[in-house]
């Protein structure tokens, strides 16, 4: 168990726990610090930062992930200790979550021209009231039977180019960064073993990212090595997560299984003050 999950998600966009549980869960789990990075949305962090209140040695830190694209290649950007109030990514988190909902109407219409019984009223039920996620229609498709997992669900038909996919808003890498730093936070880039092979790391890198996870569930050891030394090379600070959704190990969430040393995270927040 890692003292800080860096990248942890809650019911606010596609995971199973609500922030106050994600929170009450990191502490019963010993953990010293917890990052909540939903997609594309800051719903969640206001709670999660209220109920870490009642705790006095846990730090809860606002995050969040946009989902961007880079030479039409889908990249991650993970955003640290972020001013969750400023007017510019509250606009632009309100934007994308309209029109996530309006994509994910385009996407079960197609699933039901396909004939696959989905319809909007249940998948606003499986989001519990957060942003709707191709995960939430995935998990109303293996919850019917019509396939064997969320994984197939997006191999299968929602995935890019499958039959039932629907693009979306787009926002680009370069627009990403800016609105974190706009937000007063630490942009990062996302999960790099993850990064389809045609992109350049190094070349991302120069787009203005401060750290890079270097630690992730989907990481090999190879990889984490790699990124470690890239880390080194460009002084950028060093992260890692469990990239927590829904995973449970005998009943307890996954989280924390990958993650960095308070040690690491706390030379991030130190940075903010020469900002």
């Amino acid at each position: 168990m890692y003292d800080v999950d860096m990248h942890v998600h809650t019911s606010a966009s596609d995971g199973i726990f609500s922030p106050r549980e994600i929170v009450d869960w990191g502490v019963k789990l010993g953990m010293k610090a917890i990052a909540i990075t939903d997609h594309d949305t800051i719903d969640g962090v206001k709670e999660a930062i209220e109920i870490s209140k009642k705790y006095s040695d846990f730090m809860m830190i606002p995050g969040i992930e946009f989902s961007t694209f880079y030479n039409d290649i889908e990249v991650h950007v993970l955003g640290y200790f972020i001013d969750f109030a400023n007017n510019i990514i509250v606009e632009i988190t309100n934007k994308i979550k309209e029109q996530r909902l309006e994509r994910s109407k385009k996407i079960i219409q197609r699933l039901r021209n396909l004939q696959y019984d989905v319809d909007f009223a249940e998948v606003c039920e499986q989001s519990n009231k957060g942003a709707i996620g191709r995960p939430h229609i995935a998990r109303i498709l293996v919850s019917k039977g019509y396939v064997a997992s969320i994984e197939e669900a997006f191999e299968k038909l929602l995935g890019r180019g499958k039959p039932a996919y629907a693009e979306r808003f787009k926002l680009n890498v370069e627009e990403a960064i800016k609105i974190i730093r706009e937000a007063k936070g630490i942009p990062v880039l996302a999960h790099p073993g993850l990064i389809d092979k045609t992109i350049n790391i190094e070349t991302l890198i120069h787009k203005g990212f401060k750290g890079i996870e270097v630690f992730h569930t989907k990481h090999s050891t190879e990889d984490s090595k790699k990124y470690l030394d890239l880390a080194k090379k460009f002084h950028l600070f060093v992260t890692g997560g469990s990239d927590y959704h829904d995973i449970l190990i005998n009943g307890v969430p996954s989280i924390g299984s990958v993650g960095i040393s308070y040690e690491l995270m706390t030379r991030m927040k130190e940075s903010l003050k020469n900002l």
